[in-house]
């Protein structure tokens, strides 16, 4: 029988790292390089199309360390999560095994760097789980400390959950095991491919220990003023996620302060299904914007912007006077064209202040982010001033005043990016660095001096300061002025053209210039991390402000689509008319030549007072009846994110929910037909349908045979 060949120590010490972490891919630090082995090898290999060697028996592949950024955002994008094992000891050469350690686990919904970030998408990481009869799902961005929490019956999952994943689109989510054989979570999961999924024990969804959690999270006696008690089944959820994310970031999160808890009465509600085929953020064909709603009203010019506009698609607002405040702001720019120019243009160069104040909190930030949150805070200062007028600002100007004070007086202009390499810290901001750098940069000059106060001390004017790698730096006399040798003087070496001497100030110099380079990066470090510190209490304040930054581009987003597409401002309002006046298709429209996309009117009504609430659409194929009804469904969604509309006028009553039952196809995998599909959704829009939903449904029982499709009509 053969006997399996015995281990190296290297590979032992490998497998014995990689025990603890059997589900991530192991970035185990060999010199230059990263190495993966055995099964991580074979999948990254094939992943990001590396070649495959081995080491001995062992599959092996490996990327350059300096390189490692670019390779470990591919695979959080491919939903797979990374540790990182450094050499940590002193490096072995040629005897015993250098020692390792992890330093960091890097997950898709803990990723903090820029690097592995979408600037235009939050980075969510998402948990679900359901007790006493409830589900409760909550999801948090720790770049931008951005956290939500909602529940619904657990019954009511196959509707919900489905609908809750799409909105936000999380990197990652953590799930109990109870719901691993779940065919409704599972269903939904597999929309999303990338998506990293984990599974833990029901026990760590304890309600008693993330209440505490929280709690001691948003430094609060109870969880009352977020409107969340003990049981309520958003708490274990949103518990767990922080815990999750201290444990695996190894850091704080002092930046969540709080949790939003919304309901489905507080948003408009589509459905999964009905979002994919509106093609509100991402088209069917390949998900990307183009040729979706987004790409319509996206203009914003920067990530924090991007970020809340594609929000306020998916989760358009239901109280007409929080819509008709965001249109005032809207109508501000719109009818002020040079007031958007002249704002739009001061946004350009702000960077992302949310996830530069994130990675503050969390001590990641580098001194580069901080001359970038310095340049982008005089940026909002500028915006703040052109809107001061208006009513727009809220946020004091004082405290981003302090901090670019700071920053411009103590941070370099172009600082290095690592905090151990030096290159960061003003001159006259730390008298000991400016006296360590006069040694380290002008040590010549500083021996002149001391040569020359030792000549008028001493009288010797042939005294002279000298340097040999073997002796160092010594004073040397000639033979014939020994006799006024002073007796401070040191005897080092005695020669026949004279002797050569040191004194204890002479060896003090020596000492700081051999320091001088150790001290001065050793001291810029420590006045950095000292200033980032100084930072922290400003998060809060650079949050608020980046949230007003972000609204003021959203807002000024809108209101360039709304002039640049002849759009229209709505009367939005209770009732449950829907009067379009040559309204259009706004996706279709853009992507037409000019004048080209024929409008069409629409007036209908809930109430009993003549107007129809039904409208039967008939016509040959490619008359413009699928996007007729679109158009509709995409107004009414415009109308309640606050924007302008694609029409010459329109009056709309606040709609609760869009059904929108186009476009169905089989499920083969759930052995569901065409026609199963097309009535199951039927039956969900007839179940959950209010006097205030609007429907769309296009081509019901194409599924079947003629006569059926007709009896379902006629039905």
């Amino acid at each position: 029988m053969e006997t399996e060949p015995e281990k190296t120590p290297l590979m032992a010490q490998y497998e014995s790292v990689k025990a603890k972490y059997k589900n991530e891919v192991l970035f185990f630090r060999l010199g230059d390089f990263y190495e993966m082995f055995n099964g991580d090898a074979v999948e990254v290999s094939r992943l990001l199309n590396l070649t495959l060697t081995h080491r001995a028996d062992s599959p092996m592949c490996g990327i350059p360390y300096h390189a490692a950024k670019i390779y470990i955002a591919r695979l959080l994008r491919l939903g797979k999560k990374v540790v990182i094992c450094e050499q940590v000891g002193e490096i072995a050469h040629g005897k015993g095994l250098t020692e390792r350690k992890v330093v960091e686990v890097i997950t898709p919904g803990t990723a903090v760097e820029s690097e592995y970030l979408e600037g235009s998408i939050n980075n969510y990481l998402a948990a679900l789980s359901v007790s006493h009869g409830r589900a409760g799902f909550a999801f948090i961005d720790v770049t931008t400390s951005s956290f939500s929490a909602t529940s619904w019956p657990a019954s009511a999952m196959a509707e919900n959950f489905p609908k809750e994943l799409g909105r936000c689109v999380p990197r990652e989510i953590l799930l109990p095991q109870s719901l691993k054989s779940n065919d409704t979570v599972q269903q939904a999961l597999s929309t999303l491919p990338d998506l990293s999924v984990s599974y833990y024990p029901d026990w760590d969804f304890s309600a008693d220990v993330s209440y505490k959690r929280l709690t001691a999270q948003f430094k609060t006696a109870n969880l009352q003023p977020f409107g969340l008690t003990e049981e309520s089944p958003e708490v274990p959820p949103a518990g767990f996620l922080l815990d999750y994310l201290e444990k695996t970031t190894n850091t704080e999160v002092p930046h969540v302060s709080g949790i939003k808890i919304y309901r489905d009465n507080q948003f408009l509600v589509i459905d999964d299904s009905s979002r994919r085929n509106l093609e509100i953020v991402a088209n069917l064909r390949d998900g990307s914007v183009q040729y979706s709603l987004l790409e319509c009203v996206n203009y914003t010019k920067t990530a924090m912007g991007n970020r809340m506009i594609r929000s306020w698609l998916l989760y358009p607002l239901t109280d007409p006077a929080k819509i008709r405040a965001r249109q005032d702001h809207v109508a501000l720019f719109a009818e002020n064209r040079k007031l958007l120019d002249s704002v739009r243009n001061q946004l350009e160069p702000v960077l992302d202040i949310e996830r530069l104040a994130g990675r503050i909190a969390m001590d990641r930030a580098h001194p580069k982010d901080l001359q970038a949150l310095r340049a982008s805070l005089e940026s909002w200062l500028s915006v703040r001033k052109s809107l001061e007028q208006y009513d727009f600002s809220s946020v004091p100007p004082e405290p981003a005043e302090k901090i670019i004070g700071i920053i411009k007086n103590a941070i370099l202009d172009d600082p290095s990016t690592n905090i151990t390499d030096g290159g960061i810290i003003k001159e006259g901001w730390s008298k000991d660095l400016d006296h360590w750098r006069e040694i380290h940069d002008n040590f010549g000059k500083i021996l002149n001096e001391y040569e020359a106060e030792e000549k008028a001390k001493t009288g010797i004017s042939t005294l002279r300061i000298k340097y040999t790698n073997a002796s160092g730096y010594f004073i040397e006399i000639s033979k014939g002025k020994l006799s006024a040798v002073p007796p401070h003087f040191i005897m080092r070496r005695s020669l026949v053209n004279g002797d050569r001497y040191t004194t204890e100030k002479l060896q003090e110099l020596e000492h700081e210039l051999t320091e001088a380079g150790t001290k001065i990066l050793e001291l810029e470090r420590d006045l950095y991390v000292e200033i980032r510190n100084q930072m922290h209490e400003y998060v809060p304040y650079l949050m608020q402000a980046a949230g007003e930054l972000a609204y003021t581009d959203a807002s000024a987003s809108l209101a360039e689509a709304a002039v640049l597409h002849n759009w229209v401002r709505p009367v939005v309002d209770e009732g449950t008319e829907f009067e379009v006046k040559d309204g259009r298709h706004p996706v279709v429209e853009l992507h037409m030549p000019t004048g080209e996309f024929v409008p069409n009117d629409l007036e209908i009504s809930a109430e009993d007072d003549g107007k129809p609430s039904f409208a039967l659409i008939t016509g040959p194929n490619m008359a413009g009846k699928s996007t007729y009804l679109r158009q509709n469904a995409l107004i009414a969604l415009l109308a309640q994110t606050g924007s302008f509309v694609p029409a010459s006028s329109a009056r709309l009553g606040v709609v609760d929910r869009i059904f929108c039952r186009v476009g169905a196809s089989d499920n083969l995998a759930r052995g569901e037909s065409t026609f199963l599909v097309e009535m199951t959704e039927t039956a969900n829009i007839l179940r959950s349908a209010t006097e205030k939903s609007l429907v769309i449904m296009d081509e019901v029982g194409r599924g079947t045979s003629t006569e059926d499709g007709l009896a379902i009509a006629w039905a």
